[in-house]
């Protein structure tokens, strides 16, 4: 009897495809500029809000996730389909009570929803003192602030503090948009072009 002898081949697959994580932060970072523009009262909440809210907060964010699970990130994935999801619930919560779906949120239910964001954002705060960028690291503590500070605001109705929030959410966005843009700068020159 001839003894078969045992092949084993090793395939090395390149990952081929591209950073997802530029596409995430421009999403949280245009939609945050937009919507924290409209705390600090230069327009009210409009369709153009929840468009960008829709579109881009949220499609482009939860695309940007599918993308990072993809490539095998658990903090990408994980944040980028979360508060994508979230612009999409934030959208729902003003679209479903003027097409007469159901009523609108009370203030403190509204407060406990921006709460229990903000308690999420806390602990993928935390992760993000693993990842070794302190850009991101910065885009959390702020987002974590701007919700606490929007639980506040509808919990207490204080209008003044709206407009602190505007100003917060408005360093938000430009923190996002910064680390976004800075990955594409980076990748696009091969080398360090803006920290993050």
């Amino acid at each position: 009897m001839v003894e078969e002898e045992k092949v084993e081949a090793y395939v090395n697959i390149k990952d081929k495809t591209a950073n997802p994580s530029p596409l995430g932060f421009t999403g949280l970072g245009l939609s945050a500029v937009l919507l924290s523009l409209s705390y600090i009262g230069l327009y009210p909440v409009d369709s153009m809000i929840v468009s960008m809210a829709i579109f881009l907060g949220g499609f482009a964010q939860v695309i940007a996730g599918i993308m990072a699970w993809k490539k095998g990130s658990v903090f990408g994935g994980t944040a980028f389909c979360a508060f994508g999801l979230f612009w999409f619930s934030l959208a729902g919560l003003i679209l479903m009570p003027l097409i007469g779906w159901i009523e609108g949120p009370e203030p403190i239910a509204l407060a406990a929803y921006l709460f229990l964001w903000g308690v999420y954002t806390f602990v993928m705060l935390l992760a993000t003192l693993k990842l070794g960028s302190k850009a991101i690291m910065f885009v959390f503590v702020v987002l974590f602030v701007l919700f606490m500070l929007l639980a506040i605001v509808n919990a207490t109705g204080n209008t003044g503090l709206l407009v602190i929030a505007g100003y917060v959410g408005l360093i938000l966005g430009l923190a996002s948009l910064y680390t976004g843009l800075a990955e594409v700068l980076n990748d696009a020159y091969g080398r360090t072009v803006a920290p993050i």
